[in-house]
């Protein structure tokens, strides 16, 4: 089995086991005066505007009743707000909210709602893209106009999120020759040659990224997944132990790092599957150490299982207690 597949396998099975667990009462009567307080406009507007950020933590029903409301109100700071809070919603909610807001009179309005959409502009209809295009030319022009580096790294990504990859790498060369930007630039730079299929031209902006940042992980990370792509998982399995042992708390490069270790040095993958969980006490990352250990005929196996079902789903449990009992093991 490649370790590609073996990656495709991880993520599926973390995903199967991904429930989401209904609000506790605490958070319901979080959200329920968050939304009360935004929406009361006899509230300080820094108060409203405390509430609706939020808000961003919290979606909800209740949450997007507040949301559409501040979006409609008198002060451009509350319409600003709520152009913002609403970024955690599908697509297809916050266009149908914010595209009245692409010709509000006020500039900083007009600006929070081109980058909320651009986001997703991938998703955006023929329709959408020709009435919110004259939109992201002012916006880029503005960005231009303030020339901070803020303000361009939120350009270049704009560029990169209308897949105008040549553009988007302009302004990240620019900033590197104002030396600006820092490992952002090299990430971004390489996410223009990965979003174009270039895994060549990608891995070769991380290695020079990698000369005067040699020590930064989220760019051996992204060399790791890079080399995945190419199809050298030794070397990604090379450098995403690297990354993982720099960035030291990030439990997804230590649970990344147990998946690729797997073909090569199996203790060394089980001992990154236990420090992802460790850090993260994610359900998810412990059911991958349990699939390992099942798979690999581990006598703790049955151990784990009783670990996991703490806090897995029964049907999860059931399953993986049948693999043990029918003898599943790795094959490659």
């Amino acid at each position: 089995m490649s370790v590609r597949t073996n990656i495709l396998i991880a993520v599926i099975a973390m995903m199967a086991l991904l429930v989401f667990a209904p609000s506790s009462s605490a958070a319901n009567r979080t959200v329920e005066q968050l939304s009360y307080i935004a929406q009361d406009k006899n509230n300080e507007r820094s108060e409203r505007i405390n509430a609706l950020e939020q808000l961003t933590s919290f979606p909800s029903q209740s949450a997007l009743i507040a949301i559409a409301r501040g979006l409609k109100d008198n002060h451009h700071d509350i319409r600003e707000a709520s152009v913002k809070a609403s970024a955690p919603y599908q697509l297809t909610h916050r266009w149908r909210l914010l595209s009245p807001l692409m010709d509000d009179l006020v500039l900083d309005v007009r600006m929070a709602v081109a980058e909320n959409l651009v986001v997703d502009y991938a998703e955006l209809n023929a329709v959408q893209r020709q009435q919110f295009d004259p939109l992201f030319d002012d916006w880029a022009s503005t960005l231009i106009l303030e020339d901070t580096q803020a303000s361009m790294m939120a350009l270049a990504h704009g560029y990169l999120h209308i897949c105008d990859y040549k553009a988007a790498r302009d302004v990240y060369g620019k900033l590197i020759e104002r030396s600006e930007g820092g490992v952002d630039v090299w990430i971004g730079i390489a996410e223009s040659y990965r979003l174009n299929k270039q895994d060549d031209e990608t891995l070769t902006v991380l290695n020079d990224g990698l000369v005067a940042f040699p020590n930064e992980p989220r760019l051996l990370y992204a060399k790791s997944l890079t080399l995945v792509r190419l199809d050298e998982p030794k070397l990604a399995a090379k450098s995403m132990d690297s990354a993982a042992k720099l960035a030291e708390t990030n439990s997804q490069y230590w649970y990344i790092n147990g998946v690729l270790q797997e073909a090569y040095d199996q203790k060394l993958a089980l001992d990154s599957l236990k420090k992802a969980y460790e850090i993260s006490e994610l359900p998810e990352q412990l059911y991958a150490i349990c699939d390992f250990k099942i798979r690999h005929s581990d006598n703790k196996a049955e151990v784990c299982v009783m670990q996991l079902e703490k806090v897995a789903p029964p049907h999860v449990v059931a399953n993986l207690r049948s693999r043990i009992e029918q003898g599943d093991i790795v094959t490659h």
